[in-house]
């Protein structure tokens, strides 16, 4: 398997992430468009309207309005559905120059367990770590991003697992560059998140220092200085992790647009 043929997760989801690569190489150097290794979205309804946006929907199986007024979220969410596509609404959590501080300090403070090794994925990784990488965020429902852009070949990128003693990754985190250069944050804020953890090494703050070493190294390795991460509201766990780490909710959200036609159950990552 080559890096470009790096996607995981059902044949359905599989399909997805091929079909986002293509859609991308298509439409890379257009600044309206976004893409993180999922599916190619638009960055806010300014670049492109709700039609735009459910063509990409149907043209790929899911993509998203990155960066959306709160107010505003309820009338674009109604009309895609609208068009008969189903929508998840994610709050946008954000953080700049605070976070990479409590990244550090959680780092100073909260080593990894003695029994846990950090494994980066890079272009250099062999196949097999990014595919345990993988494995461990799928089990907790999580869609890893195209290993393309993990290994920060078709996009700045990378993702960082922790293994056991016996080799098991038990902890995964992930960044990327999001938004088109052009665009406004694009060369300042990254996505970040892709936070699982098995359940038998949870309560170890294994996703808060994975995360914490993510975010540091992005600002290290590509210059991001502020990251972005969607949170479904009620989703308490993702959001102490964000709150702990230093990021804060904005009055802004992430619009997710599915055909469920092409992927059952109507959406594309937890």
């Amino acid at each position: 398997m080559t890096a470009a043929q790096e996607h995981f997760g059902t044949e359905a989801q599989r399909a997805l992430l091929m079909r986002g690569a293509f859609a991308y190489a298509l439409l890379r150097d257009d600044p309206r468009f976004t893409y993180y290794g999922r599916t190619v979205g638009l960055a806010t309804p300014e670049s492109g309207d709700i039609s735009l946006l459910c063509a990409l929907t149907r043209l790929q199986g899911s993509s998203a309005y990155g960066r959306v007024p709160a107010a505003d979220l309820p009338r674009h969410a109604e009309a895609a559905r609208g068009q008969g596509l189903a929508t998840t609404v994610y709050t946008r959590w954000e953080g700049g120059a605070a976070a990479r501080d409590t990244a550090r300090a959680i780092l100073r403070d909260h080593p990894l367990p003695d029994d846990l090794t950090a494994e980066w994925i890079d272009a250099d990784a062999p196949p097999g770590r990014l595919a345990a990488l993988a494995g461990v965020a799928l089990a907790c429902g999580v869609l890893p991003p195209a290993g393309a852009v993990l290994r920060g070949q078709a996009r700045p990128g990378l993702g960082l697992l922790a293994r056991d003693r016996a080799g098991r990754a038990v902890a995964c985190a992930g960044a990327a560059a999001y938004v088109h250069p052009d665009q406004a944050l694009g060369r300042a804020q990254c996505w970040w998140g892709m936070l699982a953890t098995h359940p038998d090494r949870r309560g170890e703050r294994l996703a808060l220092i994975l995360g914490a070493m993510a975010l540091i190294r992005m600002q290290d390795r590509y210059g991001f200085g502020q990251v972005f991460t969607g949170v479904e509201p009620g989703n308490a766990a993702s959001e102490a992790v964000c709150r702990r780490i230093g990021l804060a909710p904005a009055d802004t959200g992430v619009l997710s647009v599915v055909d469920a036609a092409l992927l059952p159950g109507g959406r594309m990552t937890k």
